[in-house]
């Protein structure tokens, strides 16, 4: 169960703010964990089903219809353990491996020490469009939104980047070196002789040092799997253009906006809350939360509030990666009637209990008709040029800018 104490890292900034805005847990608490997911071992690659575009307008439009559940996603969750546990050990062939054998000797040490794979790791160039997010280490990724892997037959992180780039939604892989059982060890074959397979992971949400944690494990009764020369790669592009949309347009963090400047109404619309085992991809959650913006929009214009007041209008909606220390959880999506500044970006993450949840992978996407007629709200020290005072232009109160 997840923790419900909230304190805000940024305290001093929200006293100043009249209305701001901390991590809306709401959505998370609602929704079990995300499960997390790492190579299998007994294969040599696994495909993952990608869930169509039309899967996250659909999840978007239940969220905002009040019919969401917490069923499984369409992405079919796979057994940790690879089917090899359920076979109790019989000495059966696995997988050939694809990368040079370490067997003299053939042991757990002389494979994470063994220098060519050291030396590869640390010379691997970091391919075009993407930045490296850890380098060398002793455990490959495990965390949300595992798009699958393939194996390949020398260490070529632009080989990898190429698969990563066959799907649309992938923005991030990992790259590793992995010792590997020639046999499915059994009783008979307690220690069989091992394989070197060189792994290639893709994933659909952003990798760093704190996902490395999967170290490997001794495979029932004695044979060790270890990881070495672990390479983690983010792609440096942003999320997709959305129709009816302008952006999208980077954000240090998540928005705490005050009450519109003029008015002095409240903007802020709440949020929605897609986990990872939903939406599958970072990518999918940004189609999510935009077309949950509109039809929030839609939404509220069926369900008008007494007049002479007017349904509020979603024209804005922050989109982020919501991570429990350092683990991605889900995506986030803040929506606004009116349209802030980057300046009001000031939340990156705060404290619920012990645990520190994070913001990440933060852009911005504005109602395309509202951006052509009004530019963003800023009310503090080194507005953007283009930036208005407020006069609650978003569809709700008086209408006067």
């Amino acid at each position: 169960m997840r923790s419900t104490l909230i304190v805000s890292a940024f305290a001093a900034l929200a006293l100043a703010a009249p209305r701001p805005q901390d991590i809306d847990f709401t959505g998370v608490d609602s929704t079990p964990d995300p499960d997390v997911y790492s190579a299998p071992t007994n294969v040599t690659s696994e495909e993952v089903a990608i869930q169509p575009a039309s899967a996250a307008l659909a999840i978007a439009s239940a969220a905002v219809t009040d019919v969401a559940t917490t069923s499984d996603p369409v992405q079919e969750k796979r057994d940790l353990t690879d089917g090899l546990s359920a076979r109790g050990g019989d000495c059966a062939a696995l997988p050939a491996g694809s990368g040079p054998a370490v067997n003299n000797p053939d042991t757990p040490d002389a494979f994470t020490s063994y220098q060519p794979f050291l030396d590869a790791s640390n010379n691997a160039p970091v391919p075009q469009g993407y930045t490296q997010a850890f380098q060398g280490l002793f455990g490959s990724s495990q965390t949300t939104s595992y798009l699958g892997f393939t194996t390949l037959s020398s260490y070529d992180t632009v080989a990898c980047q190429e698969y990563c780039d066959q799907l649309p939604n992938c923005i991030s892989f990992n790259l590793y070196y992995e010792r590997d059982p020639s046999q499915n060890p059994a009783a008979a074959c307690p220690n069989p002789t091992s394989v070197t397979n060189i792994k290639c992971v893709r994933y659909g949400v952003q990798l760093n040092a704190a996902t490395a944690t999967n170290t490997g494990e001794t495979r029932n009764p004695a044979f060790e799997v270890v990881i070495v020369g672990s390479n983690g790669y983010n792609k440096l592009a942003p999320p997709n253009s959305q129709p009816g949309f302008s952006g999208p347009m980077e954000l240090d963090g998540a928005i705490n906006a005050p009450n519109d400047p003029v008015t002095n109404t409240n903007t802020y619309m709440g949020t929605k809350f897609f986990t990872f085992d939903k939406i599958q991809s970072y990518e999918a959650g940004v189609e999510a939360c935009t077309a949950a913006c509109t039809a929030q929009t839609a939404y509220n214009s069926r369900h008008p509030p007494a007049a002479p007041a007017k349904p509020n209008v979603c024209n804005q909606v922050v989109v982020y990666v919501l991570s429990a220390n350092n683990q991605p959880q889900g995506v986030q999506c803040a929506m606004y009637s009116e349209s802030w500044a980057s300046n009001y970006a000031t939340n990156l993450g705060q404290y619920r209990g012990s645990d520190y949840w994070s913001v990440t992978q933060a852009y911005v996407y504005t109602n395309a008709t509202y951006a052509a007629n009004y530019g963003n709200i800023c009310a503090v020290g080194g507005c953007p040029t283009g930036s208005y005072r407020g006069g609650n232009c978003g569809g709700w109160g008086s209408g006067l800018c």
